[in-house]
């Protein structure tokens, strides 16, 4: 039984190998004035440096608001001492730049404020007219109106950068 298997496993091998070698030459269609474009022949230039730069200014602008970060923080306003009614809110905004080259500026961002079951009280959309550089942070302060009952409702706040234009 094995010396019938053995010459129709070594006719299958010679048959792969003829056949793998055609498959990798040409077909007769290839023009001999056209270069090979092989993946052996296919060198690529190495980018220059301002090729370089111009590539990561591209990255960082299309994907802007990976680039924004920061803090939020947040306290009432009162129409006056004793009565203690708020009026509305006061925000800080602490954003940093971590892009390497790109210079972002009109930062708009959504603030929104959740109660203890998560539901929406209050959601504000900001715009920072700021320029902010590259490795750097600004602080920006905006005041918003917020009811009485809205800010006693209050339990957690949280931001996200929507849009900012690349200088």
């Amino acid at each position: 039984m094995k010396s019938k298997i053995y010459p129709f496993l070594f006719s299958l091998l010679i048959a792969s190998i003829f056949s793998c070698q055609n498959d990798n030459s040409d077909s007769g269609s290839h023009d001999s004035n056209e270069p090979n474009y092989s993946e052996e022949n296919v060198e690529e230039q190495p980018l220059t440096e301002e090729e370089l730069k111009e590539q990561l200014l591209e990255t960082e602008c299309s994907e802007r608001a990976k680039y924004i970060d920061g803090t939020l923080k947040y306290e009432p306003i009162y129409k006056n001492l004793l009565s203690m009614k708020v009026t509305g809110l006061k925000l800080t905004l602490n954003l940093t730049n971590s892009a390497t080259l790109a210079t972002f500026k009109d930062i708009d961002v959504r603030v929104t404020f959740t109660s203890k079951t998560g539901a929406i009280i209050l959601e504000e959309m900001v715009t920072i007219y700021e320029f902010i550089s590259p490795n750097n942070s600004i602080v920006d302060k905006k005041e918003i109106n917020c009811s009485n009952q809205e800010y006693t409702d209050i339990s957690d706040v949280t931001w996200t950068v929507v849009d900012a234009s690349c200088d």
